[in-house]
């Protein structure tokens, strides 16, 4: 559990973790179960620097700091997967030119667009929220991650070999409903219960409308695909959370 543990922090963060020898496939494969330990860490991170820095600066100083330190933890993976999936999809292309392009390493046109979008549309979502919203900060972070792990459930790879391929359908979904009822109970006693449902319920419509699109247009997910549902999840929460709030 350790090792596989510690294999997702590796592949999901830059922080410094331990080293892991000769991890194997099911180890690889055991690790996707770590996201939303994952998110949660990463949320804090996001949730207190946050609530840090606005106690010496205004709210939209704060999350923009706050933002850019969450981003450059990942190392900007989610957003890259974001970036490539915009791309392939704006290409208008066939299935498999579509994925040739996804793979491309070169950011086009519609990457670049999505992820101003993306990263504009979070910073102004959180600066509006209080202050002390390290909860939904770090359930945002946590629901999204497990909107990874149901795609992976439900969703075959998009093409044999990839990243993609690593995870999905080779992920169980009675592990998964098991996270989701932890994280929904846990939260409900920080939050207050129409938060969480309201937020609850935008993540598995995020999910089902993602995915089902993604598998439309690639024939499956990717490794990008997943990052790029991740990212529209956070997306999508912040705004849902407001709009409860207010």
């Amino acid at each position: 559990m350790w090792r596989c543990f510690v294999l997702a922090w590796q592949f999901f963060t830059i922080l410094p973790a331990p080293v892991v020898d000769e991890p194997t496939d099911d180890e690889l494969r055991k690790s996707a179960y770590y996201l939303p330990v994952i998110g949660l860490g990463l949320g804090a991170i996001f949730g207190f620097c946050r609530w840090g820095l606005g106690l010496v600066m205004p709210p939209p100083a704060a999350t923009f700091v706050a933002l850019t330190v969450y981003t450059l933890t990942t190392g900007a993976l989610h957003v890259d997967g974001l970036m490539d999936t915009a791309d392939a999809i704006g290409s208008r292309k066939p299935r498999e030119e579509a994925l040739a392009i996804m793979k491309d390493s070169r950011v086009g046109a519609m990457g670049a667009i999505a992820a101003v979008f993306l990263l504009s549309g979070k910073w102004l979502a959180v600066s509006e929220l209080p202050v002390s919203s390290v909860s939904i900060i770090v359930l945002t972070s946590v629901l999204s991650r497990l909107a990874m792990l149901f795609a992976m459930c439900l969703a075959p790879a998009a093409r044999p070999g990839g990243l993609g391929a690593m995870f999905a359908k080779r992920v169980h979904l009675l592990p998964v409903v098991l996270w989701s009822a932890v994280v929904v109970l846990c939260s409900a006693i920080f939050l207050p219960t129409v938060q969480v449902v309201a937020m609850a319920v935008a993540c598995g419509l995020v999910i089902i409308v993602t995915t089902r699109a993604f598998y439309r247009r690639f024939g499956g997910m990717t490794g990008d695909t997943y990052g790029a549902l991740a990212e529209l999840t956070e997306w999508v929460l912040y705004f849902v959370s407001l709009a409860v709030i207010r």
